[in-house]
């Protein structure tokens, strides 16, 4: 048994060491009095235990895509993840670069903005929602709907999403998100539409099959948002043992 709890804690301690810095189990809380945003996971979901599984999880690779025009760096698409038990969801990891389409397309530093979002005109501003590649949204729409939920883990939070608009860039590129989850992931960041977080350690967990209710074509429902967001992640922890 010592030989065991040994093995168990080596593994742990290797993992933890993985972990960019601010996911260290004990810097995974915001500091004291900064409120978590309306569409923040609940505190009792483990994030660093969820975060160091997402980095872990290398299977079943769906697609691939750059994070910049420059394809410095290529984040994998996993979907093994897709069958656990009462929950399904795919992953990745990449940057957050900022989207700003909809009624706010010409936010700061803006240059490419466009007055719909993909399944409406979303309020960058006032809406948590993400981008993915469109050949992906086409060649997956089996197991992804339109609006579908996501949960973003980034400096230590997570916060929820939906999947509300598409990149259909040369080359197409993943990593991106409204303005409002840049800002609330970093708020520190200087986040607006010519800068973003270049560093690919943010991730992104889409459960493709689960819609919230209440997305209108402008705003959408957060507190609907945050419930089943919750609902989800706590049921994708106890499939991933945590």
């Amino acid at each position: 048994m010592k030989f065991l709890s040994s093995c168990i804690f080596v593994n742990l301690l290797c993992m933890a060491l993985a972990l960019p810095s601010y996911m260290s189990p004990r810097s995974h809380k915001k500091a004291p009095g900064v409120p978590p945003a309306s569409f923040s996971a609940d505190p009792s979901i483990n994030v660093t235990g969820i975060y160091a599984a997402a980095l872990a999880s290398n299977t079943d690779m769906l697609a691939s895509y750059p994070t910049t025009p420059g394809r410095k760096f290529i984040a994998n698409i996993y979907g093994d993840w897709q069958n656990l038990e009462n929950v399904s969801a795919f992953h990745f990891m990449a940057n957050m670069d900022v989207d700003c389409d909809g009624p706010k397309e010409h936010c700061k530093g803006n240059r490419d903005g466009q007055p719909l979002t993909s399944f409406g005109a979303l309020d960058a501003t006032q809406v948590p929602y993400f981008v993915l590649p469109e050949r992906f949204t086409r060649e997956f729409k089996s197991i992804l709907k339109d609006n579908a939920l996501g949960a973003i883990i980034c400096d230590s939070q997570i916060v929820y999403g939906i999947y509300g608009d598409q990149n259909a860039d040369r080359p197409e590129v993943i990593g991106e998100a409204s303005i409002l989850i840049g800002q609330t992931c970093f708020p520190n960041g200087q986040m607006n539409g010519g800068n973003g977080h270049s560093k690919n350690d943010v991730a992104y967990i889409v459960f493709g099959s689960t819609v919230p209710p209440g997305i209108g074509r402008r705003t959408i429902d957060i507190q609907a948002l945050k419930e089943i967001g919750d609902s989800q992640m706590k049921l994708l922890q106890t499939a991933l043992g945590l």
